[in-house]
């Protein structure tokens, strides 16, 4: 059997609604579902649970429980991300930023953190760019074009591939494997060097995204994917 849609979201909204104590938005039922088209279409076969349960309460802290791609200071656009993130280095507010990378790049563009997983710095953008064309075979042009991290289908193959091959820290998903599950907590270290501080938090996300998708019966058939989830048109 399938995923159970109606019992996972079920799960995230009555049995353990501590992620979505108001209840859920469209918004947020529609950036899950993405998620679980994505990982359906192109993970599910290769990949355990627990491993779209770790990107699951990482994109929910980095989105800050939108569970859509946003771009950094939750700003409409990057000009506004980047103008926020002087205002607080100003202001003393971004003790852990060694240099100010919201600045243009050589493009003239500001790369500044975006999508389901923040990327910043000209680098990663280029490197998820190149990383997604040798996975998948398909030429996006991320490198061109910065905004297209805020695609959901990019955006989710981002999160999903860049924990489980390490393009954001020299650390993936497999790094934190053990004889009972995943270490959810350790493995914030594959997104950000602050599991000391924030890991026991994000490792509760996880392990209740991880439950709702057992009680949908994603393990271990997870069926196939609801809605298309196409690559975005280059060009």
């Amino acid at each position: 059997m399938p995923v159970n849609r109606t019992a996972f979201f079920a799960h995230l909204t009555g049995t353990d609604p501590h992620l979505f104590p108001g209840g859920m938005s469209e918004g947020q039922r529609a950036g899950l579902s993405v998620k679980l088209d994505v990982w359906a279409k192109w993970y599910a076969r290769d990949y355990p649970v627990t491993y779209l349960a770790a990107a699951l309460g990482q994109i929910h802290h980095e989105t800050g429980g939108r569970m859509q791609p946003v771009l950094e200071a939750f700003a409409p656009d990057r000009a506004t991300s980047a103008e926020r993130l002087q205002k607080a280095w100003d202001e003393g507010r971004l003790k852990w930023v060694r240099s100010p990378y919201w600045l243009p790049d050589e493009t003239g563009r500001h790369p500044v953190g975006g999508g389901d997983i923040q990327l910043t710095h000209r680098r990663n953008y280029l490197a998820a760019n190149a990383g997604l064309c040798r996975r998948f075979a398909v030429t996006l042009g991320l490198d061109e074009n910065y905004d297209l991290i805020l695609d959901p289908v990019v955006s989710a193959h981002v999160a999903f591939s860049g924990m489980i091959e390490g393009w954001f820290r020299p650390c993936r998903l497999d790094d934190f494997r053990t004889p009972s599950g995943l270490d959810y907590a350790a493995a914030r270290d594959i997104v950000n060097g602050d599991a000391g501080l924030i890991g026991e938090r994000i490792a509760r996300s996880c392990a209740t995204f991880e439950a709702a998708l057992r009680a949908a019966g994603a393990d271990p058939d997870f069926g196939p994917p609801l809605d298309a989830v196409d690559w975005p048109v280059h060009g």
